[in-house]
């Protein structure tokens, strides 16, 4: 009898019109790096996306395919977070995952080129976000803050306003706000040769940036 049932299962399945694909499309459904594939995959789509988002994309598409699901699945068609979700998995991947990775590789590049031009060591390494590809300023002698690589390059200090702490302690006895500032000095080769801080309530004083 239960060879009879489990032969009534597999035939149902396998003529039911239909039945396959929705069985295979459940499996999707439930494949957790099918889920961390959608998740960062449309991580991609935001306005501003940071390069980790599209290599997370692609090292979640490889474990997903390494799990036995075939690149030309295709998705169920929905709308998450106002994105269009279709397609087959490798168009996916090819469109959003590695097209959006060389286009924000190639424009984090173009925007930090005149920096590795004239900055190196300890200096490239401050002004330069490798995770997110942001450039850091820092304000020079005097306050004023500036993205200049050749400013920066020319400076043996520099100041960041590294505002108030998140605790109880950012507001000073008289009831003014507490602000940070830190002082980073250098060599000729750009090596980081210490960093001090000091401690303003209300806004720091110009005295603060010598």
């Amino acid at each position: 009898m239960k060879g009879v049932l489990v032969g009534f299962v597999i035939a149902t399945a396998v003529f039911l019109p239909g039945a396959p694909a929705a069985f295979a499309q459940e499996s999707l459904e439930n494949n957790r790096h099918y889920q961390a594939f959608k998740s960062w995959a449309i991580d991609t789509q935001n306005p501003d996306p940071v390069p980790n988002m599209f290599k997370f994309c692609l090292q979640a598409y490889d474990k997903l395919i390494a799990s036995g699901v075939s690149p030309s699945t295709r998705v169920k068609e929905d709308r998450d977070r106002g994105v269009l979700w279709t397609g087959t998995l490798q168009e996916i991947k090819g469109k959003w995952c590695e097209a959006g990775l060389k286009k924000t590789s190639d424009d984090v590049a173009k925007r930090h080129a005149p920096y590795r031009a004239a900055l190196k060591g300890d200096k490239l390494r401050l002004v330069i976000d490798e995770t997110h590809g942001h450039v850091r300023s820092y304000a020079l002698p005097g306050g004023q803050y500036t993205e200049d690589a050749k400013k920066l390059a020319a400076a043996s200090t520099w100041f960041l306003d590294v505002g108030a702490p998140s605790n109880e302690r950012q507001y000073c006895p008289g009831g003014g706000k507490r602000k940070f500032v830190r002082r980073y000095t250098f060599d000729g080769q750009h090596k980081l040769l210490g960093t001090t801080q000091k401690e303003y309530c209300g806004d720091p004083p110009a005295s603060a940036y010598r």
